[in-house]
This record gives structure tokens, C-alpha cells and sequence, in this order.
């Protein structure tokens, strides 16, 4: 149970998920559904009055735990990164280990996480290399019976909403995901974009076999499109 509370096993989310599912179902449609995040480009974001993003990484990205990004997200996302008037941040369902390396891949952007602890909820940010906190802290906390906050969770996107210092009006959600990203962005308030998973052949087979439930489930209860660029 160690590694579903620090967040490396596969079904960490489902725990969080399941008893909850019903509900989560109906949080599924996204704002928009592009085919690539090379549709999503400042003018696109202007246009929507778009201030601050909240970016999924592994699938969104890169592969799962790849370090590099994939070409067809590296131009675009750059792009992002350049325009002046968008702030960003880095919420991810990743393991420990793969919160540190994303902070080595992404020094610029905070990179955001959460806790459960009794019945407090304890944030963790890491950015430019600074974190919030200390490795000690974080081990007597785990330890003490803390677990990792996933998404979905209108808890992070709140956190994230905070981190970016605009109007939830103003704040989309970027991730390949109906059941954490979209749905998350739903209980959050704020709006969203589901991109397609990219290298889905890098992920742990039960993680796959979960994203190819969600597109049944999605599609079998909303149909197969988002709402477009509209």
C-alpha cells in the first residue's frame, strides 16, 4: 500500500476514482477536443480569453516517464511557454520520483501536488528547483499515513487556480484524459482541452487498459466529439 499512497502504483487513481465513478461519468465532456495541441496556439487562446494554463504531462506531452517531449507537442507547447500574457503550471498524477524529474524538465513552470493527511490536505510546490517543502517532511508524512491527491479533485484545481493568480473564467485545463484531466477541470469550475494520448504504447498495461475503458465509457454515454473549437 506504500506505493498507492506516494502515488507510483497504477491504481492510486483508482482507488480515489471508484467510489466516486458514477458521478465522475458525467463530469467526462471536455470544453474543447482538438486532434493535436498544434490547434491550440495564442491565437486560439486570445480569442477564448485564455490567461493561465493547468498542463497534464505524461500523454499530453511526452510518453509515459519519458523525459523528452514528442516532436508533434514540442513546437506548439514552446510556443505556449512564449506568449506573455499565459501563466502555466504542471499538475500531474505522477509518482515521487516522477515529480522530481519533471521538475528537472520543466524548472520554469511550478509543478504542483497534493496530499491527504487526517483530515488536512497539504500542497506541495516545486519550482525553479526550490521546493515548499523538505524531503524529511515529506517522508514523516507518508510515513504518518499521507497519500497522494490525484485527479480528478476540484481540491488541486483550486490550488492551481490560486497558483496562477487569475480568474477561474480565465483558466484551462490541458490533458489527454476524460476521467482526470476533463473531469477534474469540470469540479474545478474551469474550462478544458482533451488532446489525444500521445505514445500510448509507452504506458504500464493496466494504465492503458484504463484509458481504453474511459474512451468506451466516454463515448457509449457522450458520444465520440467534444465541443469543438467552439
Amino acid at each position: 500500500m506504500k506505493s498507492v499512497a506516494s502515488g507510483s502504483s497504477a491504481f492510486s487513481t483508482f482507488f480515489q476514482v471508484w467510489p466516486r465513478l458514477i458521478s465522475l461519468i458525467g463530469r467526462m465532456p471536455p470544453t474543447w477536443q482538438v486532434r493535436s495541441l498544434a490547434e491550440v496556439t495564442p491565437a486560439f487562446l486570445r480569442a477564448r480569453d485564455v490567461r493561465g494554463l493547468i498542463w497534464d504531462v505524461d500523454g499530453t506531452l511526452t510518453g509515459d516517464g519519458r523525459r523528452d517531449l514528442l516532436p508533434e507537442a514540442a513546437a506548439p507547447f514552446q510556443a505556449l511557454l512564449a506568449d506573455p500574457d499565459v501563466r502555466h503550471v504542471i499538475l500531474s498524477n505522477a509518482s515521487e520520483k516522477r515529480f522530481l524529474q519533471l521538475g528537472e524538465m520543466f524548472p520554469e513552470i511550478p509543478l504542483l501536488r497534493g496530499y491527504v493527511h487526517g483530515n488536512a490536505t497539504l500542497f506541495r510546490t516545486l519550482h525553479r528547483g526550490v521546493e515548499s517543502g523538505t524531503a524529511d517532511q515529506l517522508a514523516k508524512r507518508l510515513a504518518d499515513g499521507a497519500y497522494v491527491l490525484r485527479k480528478p479533485s476540484e481540491v488541486l484545481i483550486t490550488y492551481a487556480v490560486r497558483e496562477l493568480r487569475c480568474e477561474r473564467e480565465h483558466i484551462v485545463m490541458v490533458g489527454d484524459q476524460y476521467l482526470t484531466d476533463v473531469a477534474g477541470a469540470n469540479l474545478g469550475g474551469i474550462r478544458s482541452i482533451k488532446l489525444p494520448t500521445l505514445a500510448p504504447e509507452s504506458f504500464r498495461r493496466s494504465v492503458r487498459l484504463g484509458q481504453i475503458v474511459e474512451n468506451v465509457i466516454f463515448a457509449l454515454v457522450h458520444g465520440r466529439g467534444g465541443r469543438g473549437h467552439g
